[in-house]
C-alpha cells in the first residue's frame, strides 16, 4: 500500500526527472560543444595553412627562405587557438619553367570534452595548394586620350592605371622581372620621350609622305622638321604648349609599314617616321565661335595670321628650304592682324573652354599630340608620374590602329624600341591592355576641301585612308586595328580590350575579336568601375591564386 502511494505521489517530480535527465543533457551539450569546437578548429587550421601557403608562395628567392616564411606564418596564425594541439604543417614546392606550385598539408589534435567518443576524428588534417606564374611580364597599356575622355573618364583612367601599376610592382621579386609601358594615343602617338633616337625620324624629307600636305614649290616638297625650325626662328610659340618646335608626334608610315614593327632604316626612307606637322588652316569667317576649334564641319587649326605672318616668314634670312614659307604656312591668305594679336584673339575662347570643361584644344602644328610613350621599364614611379600627366586632347579623331601599332613596337625586340624580349621567349609573357571610349573616327572639317582635320595619315582628301569618305575611312582604320591584333596574337601576346561607355555592335565585333579570349573583352558602362576592371585583368596574369 505504501508502495502504491509512493508511485502515485507527484511531489518532487521535476527534481527527480532533472536528476535522472541532467547527465544526458550535460552530455548532449558537451557533445554539441565538441562538434562546434571540431568545426572551428578545422576552419582555423585551414585559414592558418592558407595564409602560410600564400605568404611563402609569394617569395621568388631561395627555397629555404620560402620554408622559413611558411613556418613563421603558420605558427603565427595558430597562436591563440587553444583547441589546436600538436599542430604541424609541411610545404612542398613544384618549380616549372614559368610557374611555382605549392602544396601544403597541416594536421592537429583537437582538445575535446569527449575525445574518446570521436576516436580518430579528434585528429584533423587539411591541405592547401597555390600556383603563381613566375613568367617575366612585359605589359603595355594602350590608352585612349582623345577629347571624349574628358572629365570622369580621364579621372577614372588615371586612377585605374595607377592601381594596375601598383599591382604589377607588388608582384616583382628577385627572380621575377616585371616591366610596363604606357602608350597614350589620339590620332597619333608621341615618341619624343625616354629612349628617343633621331635616327628613327625622317629629318631630311626623304620619305614619300613627308610634306605631301603642302604645295610643291620650285620642284621641292617642304620637309616637316625644317618647317618647325623655320617657325622657331620667327619666335612663334604654340598656345597650350610650353615649347616651340616639334612636340614628338609622328605620322603613320606609308603602305604596309603603317601597322608593322619593321625597324626604321635610313637606307629605306619610307621606314622612317615623318614628324607630325599640322598645317595652318585658312581663317574661316563662317566658323561658329562656339566650336572652340573642334568643329566637325569647319577648319579647326588656324594659327598663323594670313598676311602679317606671310610677310614675316618670307623675310626670314637663311631660309632652310629655299622656298617661300609664307606661301606654305599661310595657306589660303586673307587680311588679318599681327600673329601675336591673332593667336590671342583665336585662343582666348579655347582657354575659357579649358577652364569650364577641362578639355584642352591645341592650336598649332602639334594639334592633338598627347603625352609621350613610356617604353618598357621597371621604374614604376616614372610610370605613375606619366599616368598622372595623361590628359584628353580634342581634334582629328580616334585611331586605335596607330596606338596598337606603337604598342607592338614597344613589345618588339627590334627598333625603334629594343627593350622587349624576342617574341615567344619561354618564361616571358607579353600583355597588351587596350582601352578606348569610342569607335575609330576621322574627324573635323567635313565641309572643307581637306575633308577632315589633319591626322596621322594627313588629310582625308589626301587619299592615304583609302577613301575621302569619313565613314569608309574609319572602317579602313578598323581593318588596320584588326590586323595589328592578329599580328600580336600570332606572336603569342595576350590581349585584353576594354570599351568605356561605348559597347556598340561595331566595337563588340572588333574588340571582342581582338581580345585573345572572348572573356578578355570588357564593356565598362560606369567610369567609376574602371579601376575594378583593370584590377580584375591584372589579377589574371600577375597575382598568386589558391587552387583546389
Amino acid at each position: 500500500m505504501l508502495l502504491n502511494k509512493f508511485w502515485r505521489s507527484t511531489s518532487g517530480n521535476f527534481s527527480l526527472v532533472l536528476g535522472l535527465g541532467l547527465p544526458a543533457i550535460l552530455t548532449a551539450v558537451a557533445f554539441a560543444t565538441d562538434v562546434s569546437t571540431l568545426m572551428r578548429a578545422k576552419s582555423n587550421l585551414q585559414n592558418a595553412l592558407d595564409a602560410a601557403n600564400l605568404a611563402s608562395s609569394h617569395l621568388g628567392d631561395l627555397d629555404i627562405t620560402r620554408n622559413n616564411a611558411f613556418d613563421r606564418y603558420f605558427q603565427a596564425n595558430i597562436a591563440g587557438h587553444g583547441e589546436l594541439g600538436n599542430a604541424k604543417a609541411t610545404l612542398t614546392v613544384d618549380r616549372g619553367i614559368n610557374f611555382v606550385k605549392t602544396k601544403a598539408v597541416a594536421s592537429a589534435d583537437v582538445n575535446l570534452n569527449f575525445a574518446f567518443l570521436f576516436g580518430k576524428e579528434k585528429h584533423i588534417e587539411v591541405d592547401a595548394s597555390a600556383v603563381e606564374s613566375n613568367n617575366q611580364l612585359e605589359v603595355v597599356l594602350v590608352l585612349d586620350n582623345t577629347g571624349s575622355m574628358a572629365g570622369a573618364r580621364m579621372t577614372a583612367l588615371r586612377t585605374a592605371t595607377k592601381s594596375l601599376l601598383d599591382t604589377l610592382e607588388a608582384t616583382k621579386s628577385p627572380t621575377r622581372q616585371i616591366r610596363a609601358s604606357l602608350v597614350p594615343f589620339v590620332t597619333a602617338v608621341n615618341v619624343d620621350g625616354d629612349e628617343f633616337d633621331p635616327s628613327w625620324i625622317d629629318m631630311d624629307g626623304k620619305s614619300s609622305t613627308n610634306g605631301v600636305n603642302f604645295p610643291v614649290i620650285d620642284g621641292k616638297r617642304p620637309n616637316h622638321m625644317a618647317l618647325f625650325k623655320q617657325l622657331k626662328q620667327t619666335g612663334w610659340t604654340e598656345p597650350g604648349w610650353n615649347n616651340t618646335g616639334w612636340k614628338g608626334c609622328v605620322e603613320a608610315r606609308p603602305g604596309a609599314y603603317n601597322i608593322s614593327d619593321t625597324p626604321p632604316d635610313p637606307d629605306k626612307p619610307d621606314t622612317l617616321f615623318v614628324p607630325y606637322f599640322a598645317p595652318d588652316d585658312p581663317e574661316d569667317a563662317q566658323k561658329p565661335s562656339a566650336s572652340y576649334g573642334n568643329s566637325d564641319k569647319y577648319y579647326n587649326n588656324s594659327y598663323l595670321d594670313d598676311v602679317s605672318d606671310k610677310t614675316k616668314l618670307a623675310k626670314q634670312k637663311g631660309n632652310l628650304l629655299g622656298i617661300d614659307l609664307g606661301d606654305l604656312l599661310g595657306d589660303l591668305l586673307t587680311p588679318g592682324t599681327s600673329a601675336k594679336e591673332k593667336v590671342a584673339k583665336y585662343v582666348a575662347p579655347a582657354k575659357e573652354f579649358i577652364t569650364e570643361a577641362g578639355t584642352p584644344v591645341t592650336v598649332g602644328p602639334n594639334r592633338a599630340c598627347p603625352t609621350p610613350v613610356v617604353p618598357l621599364t621597371d621604374d614604376f614611379d616614372k610610370l605613375r608620374k606619366a599616368a598622372s600627366q595623361m590628359t584628353e586632347w580634342n581634334g582629328s579623331g580616334t585611331n586605335v590602329s596607330e596606338g596598337l601599332s606603337w604598342g607592338m613596337r614597344v613589345l618588339s625586340p627590334a627598333a625603334p624600341y629594343t627593350d622587349g624580349a624576342p617574341w615567344k621567349t619561354p618564361g616571358v609573357s607579353k600583355i597588351v591592355l587596350l582601352l578606348t571610349d569610342g569607335e575609330n573616327v576621322v574627324y573635323g572639317a567635313s565641309e572643307q576641301p581637306t575633308k577632315s582635320d589633319y591626322t596621322s595619315y594627313g588629310y582625308l582628301a589626301g587619299g592615304r585612308f583609302g577613301s575621302d569618305s569619313q565613314t569608309t575611312a574609319a572602317r579602313n582604320v578598323d581593318g588596320w586595328t584588326k590586323s595589328v591584333c592578329t599580328q600580336l596574337k600570332n606572336e603569342g601576346v595576350q590581349i585584353y580590350t576594354m570599351v568605356l561607355q561605348s559597347d556598340t555592335a561595331a566595337n563588340r565585333a572588333l574588340y571582342g575579336a581582338c581580345a585573345s579570349d572572348p572573356s578578355g573583352y570588357y564593356a565598362v558602362n560606369d567610369p567609376t568601375k574602371l579601376p575594378d576592371v583593370f584590377q580584375q585583368i591584372a589579377n589574371k596574369f600577375s597575382k598568386l591564386q589558391l587552387t583546389d
